[in-house]
């Protein structure tokens, strides 16, 4: 799909997909910034329900709207999915007995937090996955498959589920690839970026695409110091993130703070991909937290009344919700000066020609980006794991995806498999330790992997708090309008 034409059907398609019960509403968020960059925001509208959101981006408004609908589709399509699939409640342990060791996914490869409680006996909730590489079925904890809590409808038992790995579009290659790069690019970032960032610049001395030149250079011309940077290179597939210092006049000041990240097989999308966030994200962050009465005049004012209306500040995250309404308080060169060591900071440099790239042509058609994303993680011993969330009738295809071994959420829920304990350990990090120690959690690890890991682990996860510190905001963000609503009531 790569003509208007074609966009304004997939824009079609993935409203006409949503459930007859709900209301989809698509609206542009970017005049709340003065880059100019189309973002827009898709919403499905249930009764007594906050609404679900998705958004996007693109240099036409046509590319945004298909990115804001796709997003919509992965999170509301997996939460039916969810809903209506068959669940086996009962231990890993008891399951294997039943189905064989394969059968049934081992927790201890999903990325578990440090001094997690889960033992093999510990009953969970599970629902069917496939394995992509065979077809065959393979049970994975609920937990995994869910975006967010909600959508479990009972507690989550292990982790706070989190949107990573979903996928949108009109063939499963394409959805699956698109979640797969999900998952890579939060693996490749997880210990390397934000209050852990390694300050690694990316020179960009070679631009394959007019257009994001383009833009770099426009944004540095209102005064945002763009900073395009390297997070891994894992796979032999380029993780970028991109940040920008605002010394102009923002909107509102948390837009400082903005960030967009992307991993693809070609650095020159990886580049776009991650440039196009950073200007989608300043206007989300301006729609999601800024100051009420600003958003209630830019954006349609039945939709901010009944967002305030329906919002639940109790189900909120307590630590997210808490440090956001702090950082929008907080003035732009206040937020600047927080930034100014990690996220903004500068100590090494790469070229862009030097990272790993495989040609557009050779990873432009669905099918073959996918075979050269499972073919490079079963080079390392990994494999993906699917389901088709797709919702019935229709020609969209969503899914979501796991692939066992990869990481995220380390800095903020404490999650840290064996790639992370051999980078942090690669690195001489005193997040990792090779013994216990008080604040310190055992990362929980087969055997196996704790020896191709370098040995037994513990992560200090009081020390990880204290690093991410005032920085949580980057992490983890609490709903619309949540922080200024909390604001709101400890001034009252």
């Amino acid at each position: 799909m790569n003509t208007t034409t074609d966009l304004h059907e997939v824009a079609r398609a993935f409203r006409a997909s949503m459930p007859e019960e709900g209301h989809v509403t698509v609206f542009r968020i970017d005049m709340l910034d003065r880059i100019g960059i189309p973002v827009v925001q898709a919403n499905l509208i249930v009764a007594k329900e906050p609404a679900t959101t998705g958004y996007g981006y693109g240099f036409e408004a046509i590319e945004a709207e298909v990115g804001a609908l796709g997003e919509l589709c992965e999170e509301v399509h997996v939460g039916a999915w969810l809903k209506r699939a068959p669940r086996l409640h009962g231990s890993r342990a008891a399951l294997v007995r039943e189905r064989g060791e394969t059968g049934v996914v081992d927790p201890l490869t999903l990325c578990l937090p440090a001094g997690s409680p889960y033992t093999p006996e510990m009953p969970l909730s599970w629902v069917e996955a496939r394995r992509w590489s065979t077809g065959e079925p393979v049970l994975v904890p609920c937990d995994w498959v869910a975006a967010y809590p909600y959508q479990l409808g009972e507690t989550p038992r292990l982790i706070t589920p989190i949107t990573n790995g979903l996928g949108a579009g009109f063939d499963l290659p394409h959805a699956i690839s698109h979640g797969l790069m999900e998952l890579l690019q939060r693996d490749g970032n997880a210990v390397t970026y934000r209050a852990l960032d390694q300050g690694v610049v990316v020179e960009v001395d070679t631009q394959d695409e007019p257009e994001v030149a383009g833009l770099l250079e426009h944004l540095r011309s209102l005064g945002i110091d763009v900073i395009v940077k390297l997070a891994c290179t894992d796979f032999g597939i380029p993780n970028l993130y991109v940040v920008g210092n605002d010394r102009g006049a923002p909107t509102v000041p948390v837009q400082v703070t903005s960030c967009g990240e992307a991993s693809h097989p070609d650095r020159s999308r990886t580049l776009r991909k991650a440039l196009l966030e950073f200007c989608g994200s300043r206007s989300r962050k301006a729609a999601t937290h800024g100051p009420i009465d600003l958003v209630r005049a830019a954006l349609p004012r039945d939709y901010v009344d009944r967002q305030i209306g329906v919002a639940m500040l109790e189900e909120e995250e307590g630590r997210a919700l808490q440090a956001m309404a702090e950082w929008v308080g907080q003035d732009a060169g206040e937020l600047r000066r927080r930034l100014a060591g990690s996220v903004f900071s500068d100590r090494r440099r790469v070229r862009l020609s030097e990272l790993p790239t495989v040609p557009a042509p050779a990873v432009a058609e669905s099918g073959a980006r996918l075979r050269l994303l499972t073919e490079r993680f079963a080079a390392e011993g990994l494999e993906p794991l699917v389901i088709d969330c797709s919702p019935a009738g229709s020609p969209v295809k969503v899914v979501k995806t796991i692939v066992p071994g990869l990481e995220s959420e380390t800095m903020s829920y404490h999650r840290i498999g064996w790639r992370g304990v051999r980078r942090l350990r690669g690195r001489g990090d005193p997040l990792l330790l090779d013994a216990a120690r008080d604040g310190a959690q055992r990362v929980r690890l087969r055997p196996e992997d704790e020896a191709r890991a370098g040995g037994p682990a513990w992560f200090d996860a009081r020390l990880a708090d204290e690093t991410v510190g005032r920085l949580y905001p980057l992490y983890r963000e609490c709903g619309t309008f949540s922080a200024q609503l909390y604001r709101r009531r400890q001034a009252a």
